[in-house]
């Protein structure tokens, strides 16, 4: 079930679901930054988490990259898919015939994004912290290009962001996680269009601490 989400503009990206995967459960290595693991360590970093979540689903050149991402610029954009395709989370699938180099299509590699359970539960809490601060300072990146662009209009373009505080049992958690990744998954289904923007959508899901005694 559905227990944390992500949303890139255009693209789902799982951060907290368990899914049904042979062996077991997992979660994807973008909750789960910092394990150690092939490749995990490199996406410590805002921009590269932007990178990958375009992926989701998808296969992206660095030139869609770049279409994709406008802010970042194009050398940058280079040098971090080299440094994820180095670490094989990212991996080629096809070179598309252009004027000059061919150009380069890639995907996340099979398995790349996936952790277990049991290994998020084991992890130090300033690592936990830290993964936390990387999840938030990739929205901060969206958000500062958004909002340094010079046709900003924040009421117009329907920028917001909140907080609430709900009680919930876990059965009625789960059916919120599911009715609101089925809610998204809609909007998500939306082809690009001239008269659709994209839009940046985040969510957390933070259970306040448990009383002792």
């Amino acid at each position: 079930m559905l227990e944390l989400q992500y949303y890139s503009p255009t693209r789902y990206v799982r951060l907290r679901r368990v899914v049904a995967v042979q062996g077991g459960p997992s979660y994807s290595i973008l909750m789960n930054e910092n394990t150690g693991r092939k490749g995990s360590d490199l996406l410590l970093h805002p921009v590269r988490i932007r990178i990958v979540s375009e992926f989701t689903g998808s296969r992206r050149s660095v030139r869609d990259l770049a279409q994709a991402l406008p802010d970042i610029p194009q050398a940058t954009l280079y040098r971090h898919v080299a440094a994820l395709v180095g670490s094989g989370v990212l991996e080629l699938v096809e070179e598309r015939a252009a004027r000059g180099p061919s150009e380069r299509v890639y995907r996340v590699a099979p398995g790349a994004d996936r952790i277990r359970p049991a290994e998020i539960d084991a992890m130090p809490v300033a690592e936990q912290r830290r993964m936390f601060a990387v999840f938030t300072a990739s929205l901060i990146d969206s958000f500062a290009a958004y909002a340094g662009s010079p046709a900003a209009a924040p009421s117009a373009d329907g920028l917001a962001y909140n907080r609430a505080v709900v009680n919930l049992s876990a059965a009625e958690r789960l059916d919120f996680g599911t009715r609101f990744a089925d809610l998204v998954a809609e909007v998500l289904a939306l082809p690009p269009a001239g008269h659709r923007r994209r839009y940046h959508l985040a969510s957390c899901f933070i259970p306040a601490p448990e009383a002792v005694g």
